[in-house]
């Protein structure tokens, strides 16, 4: 899911509350919505430190939020949960459609 306007941005904050679902949601994607994005740069653009982009991940994939779409190595890689938007009825379905 790719946020394409301000009701994207405004859902998402009131849903979650958490800027590391912002930045997962605006990250490029591949085609099944996965951000290859380094932790530590995602981290940065938040202005926390990387320990606490990690802990704040943890939380999100315990809640549901993000999940774990592979590895390389010791790397995972993760994307917003595709179910995420599923309250939306057609519109979550057009924005898992759009951002992979």
């Amino acid at each position: 899911m790719r946020i394409h306007d301000a009701a994207n941005v405004q859902y998402l904050l009131k849903k979650t509350g958490r800027i590391v679902v912002m930045l997962y949601a605006s990250s490029e994607q591949r085609p099944d919505g996965t951000v290859m994005i380094k932790a530590s740069t995602l981290a940065a653009t938040a202005g926390m430190t990387p320990p606490v982009l990690s802990r704040t991940r943890k939380e999100l994939l315990k809640a549901g939020w993000l999940e774990v779409t592979g590895s390389v190595g010791s790397v995972k890689h993760y994307r917003l949960a595709p179910a995420l938007f599923e309250d939306r009825g057609q519109a979550g379905r057009h924005l898992r459609a759009v951002g992979g």
